[in-house]
């Protein structure tokens, strides 16, 4: 439960942090054309890794996440939750081995980690959007019920 769940929170994040004008272009080099993809597109047709790694890095102008130590936990999560989903056949024990691994409650915890991520290096713009309130009492996890004038940045109707 908990790696679907992570792996979901991760792709409803990303697909909620991408604008309505927002367009995203891929070359594929062996055939010499370029695909060029709107919201809805990418939202069904550009894995989750190629949005982590290349469009929410360009949407939040953020570092590159492919090379922090929390990229390889997220590969790992991605795995997991595609073999749980997608699977096929189940090699008896092997299937289950992964969840003894001590880095599990790392690979799970990935998905809170990649979204404090990109809270932070949007923050360091002192730019804030509808997804997150500024998180003033942040040791406990839940978003500020009160702002302050200058604590955020309006960049659109939410109920747009």
């Amino acid at each position: 439960t908990c790696i679907v769940f992570s792996y979901t929170s991760i792709e409803a994040f990303v697909n909620l942090s991408i604008p309505d004008d927002y367009n995203y272009e891929q070359r594929l080099e062996n055939k010499g054309v370029v695909e060029k993809y709107d919201k809805i597109a990418i939202e069904k047709w550009i894995p989750l890794k190629v949005k982590l790694g290349k469009i929410l890095v360009d949407i939040y102008n953020a570092e590159d996440i492919t090379k922090k130590p929390i990229w390889n936990y997220f590969i790992k999560l991605e795995q997991y939750r595609h073999d749980i989903i997608h699977q096929k056949s189940i090699d008896r024990v092997e299937f289950y081995k992964n969840y003894f691994n001590k880095d599990i409650f790392k690979v799970c915890s990935c998905g809170e980690e990649i979204i404090d991520f990109f809270y932070k290096q949007h923050a360091k713009k002192n730019a804030s959007n509808p997804l997150w309130p500024w998180l003033i009492n942040k040791e406990n996890h839940f978003p500020s019920t009160t702002y302050k004038k200058g604590d955020f940045e309006v960049i659109g109707n939410i109920y747009e």
